[in-house]
């Protein structure tokens, strides 16, 4: 196109109107926000009422109390009040996002109480997705638990021999992820004789449907998995989800190398509302995909998630499948330990390998045997460094845990004796409240009274002796609201219902030796989190000048409020890097647009 005066004078104006926003005092005024109180859960434990933020840098400029504020003197425009009460950003020590996505599309079979009820939900949700069920697009679900239909596990043809489901391509996780109940078609694909895994176990009685920990392999082997675009739509509707319920971030136990890659593209399109401390699995045979979360970590939002090489450990299944893997037989199941999905050799041998590499090592462990293994495979990591580190006249392990911050995810049964060594190395326990309060139904049958006594389900304990104890969902097992852990953790009774399962005393919990404070609970959600991915200083768990502006708005004031109405508390809104990414009534942030991203890289210079 030719130039002409106008053009030229056209560029001029653009060029002229680039070069004032440049210029400092032609900005617009950063916008401070203001609430009935703000706590900072900083170490000075300070509040406040105001908050000033960039939405640019992401980061908290200014805390201060509308009291002393004078416009003449800041400069930076009205304040903007609003109701409500202020904490930092809460994070899930524990979840699994892009299942969690998948799920909220699926069929959810949390509580039903029958296979007949189990049945009419998948009926219901067919209705509404009609071309579900075929060999490209299985119906997936999440939810069931044989202990709800008397304690016998389900099997394909009560599914296929149902005219209504008959022929369909249907694959539902039990509740704990560590199993799978499918139809006849899926069984079809199937070798006629099926495989002995290692560390898996397909259940024969009293029919063939249900495949267990490394035997669920072959099954995902044959499912159609979802490309791109759908998984995408799943991340979209859980960072939506997750932000309702005071989400900022997430230690995503599990995410395979090309979801890393997918990840790092949507991060440097702005499409990521949503922190990621991101664990590595392996996606290939050599260790399963379900097998001791051997997890390298990274976060993302303000910085990119890199790629890296695979990596994956889980060392048992779960206690509600009798696949936790246990030092002595189960007391309801005399003939069963659980399951080890990887030997204790082979598991020393991969950490050691993904340690040297420089990775931070997760581990997966819910039995004790599981934890005992885990917990050797770090000593003998840990303790061949003495002699070449600060700390060799003392051998101090726990200074060099310090450095390595290895993690036992889950840590749900370890003897007394193994406890011991886990506070001594300090090696970082990652729980999850709500498996306490979701396994108590059964536990005691499982673990018999003194095992589940001495060895079970620590949280206190482990507060007392100054591990720095990261809280999760675990999420799609359990519901993600930080809320309901945080009234588990207080309380040990179930959010759902407040039961505790204590005939004794019901209002007392499950365990209640082991009840925690809130503001060690927030801790767990926050600035334990933070230590455990290697974020402390970056502001995760606390409000602070030069930190990361995340932070959410209660309806209540939770210090006031006891540990009964924890479970009640609403969030109003959610922030993240100085954004509201969700609010209640519905005024969700969208991404930027590609020209607005262009605009803020290129010409703001962001």
């Amino acid at each position: 196109m030719p130039l002409t005066s106008y053009n030229v004078s056209a560029i001029f104006v653009l060029l002229l109107s680039l070069a004032i926003w440049r210029f400092e005092p032609f900005k617009k005024p950063l916008r401070m926000k203001c609430y009935q109180r703000i706590d900072t859960l900083s170490p000075a434990n300070d509040s406040f009422t105001c908050i000033q933020a960039s939405d640019r840098s992401g980061q908290v400029l200014h805390l201060f109390n509308r009291s002393s504020y004078s416009d003449s003197n800041n400069g930076s425009g009205a304040l903007d009040v609003s109701a409500g009460y202020v904490i930092p950003g809460l994070w899930d020590g524990h979840g699994h996002v892009l299942q969690y996505g998948e799920m909220l599309s699926s069929v959810k079979l949390y509580g039903a109480g029958s296979i007949d009820e189990i049945k009419r939900r998948i009926k219901e949700y067919r209705k509404k997705n009609p071309t579900h069920g075929s060999k490209e697009k299985w119906i997936r679900g999440i939810g069931w638990d044989q202990r709800n239909f008397g304690g016998v596990m389900p099997i394909a043809a009560q599914l296929s021999q149902d005219p209504g489901l008959s022929g369909l391509y249907i694959m539902l996780d039990r509740v704990d992820g560590h199993c799978v109940w499918v139809s006849e078609p899926v069984l079809n694909l199937l070798p006629d004789l099926f495989p002995e895994i290692p560390g898996g176990e397909v259940i024969t009685s009293p029919g063939v449907g249900v495949f267990c920990d490394n035997a669920m392999d072959p099954i995902f082997n044959a499912w159609p998995r979802p490309g791109r675009d759908e998984k995408i739509g799943f991340l979209e509707d859980a960072m939506k989800s997750l932000h309702s319920v005071g989400i900022v971030g997430t230690h995503d136990a599990g995410v395979l190398p090309t979801d890393v890659e997918m990840l790092n593209g949507l991060a440097d399109a702005g499409r990521l509302t949503l922190r990621f401390y991101a664990m590595l699995e392996c996606p290939d045979g050599k260790l399963s995909v379900r097998s001791v979360k051997l997890f390298a970590g990274m976060y993302s939002i303000g910085c990119e998630i890199p790629s890296a090489k695979p990596t994956n450990g889980m060392t048992d299944g779960a206690l509600g499948s009798w696949g936790a893997a246990l030092l002595s037989p189960y007391s309801d199941k005399p003939n069963a330990t659980g399951t080890m999905l990887i030997e204790e050799g082979d598991l020393y041998s991969v950490a050691q390998g993904w340690d040297d590499l420089g990775y931070q090592v997760n581990i997966h462990a819910i039995g004790d045997r599981a934890n005992r293994a885990a917990i050797t495979a770090f000593e003998n990591i840990l303790r061949p460094l003495c002699p070449q580190s600060p700390y060799h006249q003392t051998c101090s392990l726990r200074a060099l845990q310090d450095e390595k911050r290895f993690r036992i995810e889950h840590a749900q049964i370890m003897s007394p004796e193994d406890q011991e060594r886990l506070v001594n190395m300090g090696i970082i326990p990652s729980i999850q409240p709500t498996h306490a309060t979701s396994d108590m139904a059964y536990a005691l049958s499982r673990l018999g009274s003194e095992r589940l006594t001495t060895s079970a389900y620590r949280m206190k304990s482990f507060y007392d002796a100054g591990l720095p104890v990261i809280l999760g969902s675990d999420f799609p097992v359990e519901p993600p609201s930080p809320f309901a852990g945080i009234y588990a953790a207080m309380t040990r009774r179930s959010p759902e219902d407040g039961s505790s399962g204590n005939g004794t005393c019901p209002e007392c919990g499950w365990h209640p030796e082991e009840k925690i404070t809130l503001r060690e609970a927030l801790s767990g959600f926050g600035a334990h989190v933070a230590w455990g991915g290697f974020m402390d200083g970056k502001g995760v768990g606390e409000l602070k000048v030069g930190g990361w502006a995340d932070w959410i708005v209660l309806d209540r004031d939770i210090w006031t409020v006891g540990g009964e109405g924890i479970r009640d508390v609403k969030v109003l809104e959610t922030w993240v890097a100085g954004k509201r990414v969700w609010a209640a009534e519905g005024k969700s942030v969208k991404p930027d647009s590609w020209w607005r991203r262009v605009w803020r890289r290129v010409i703001l210079g962001e």
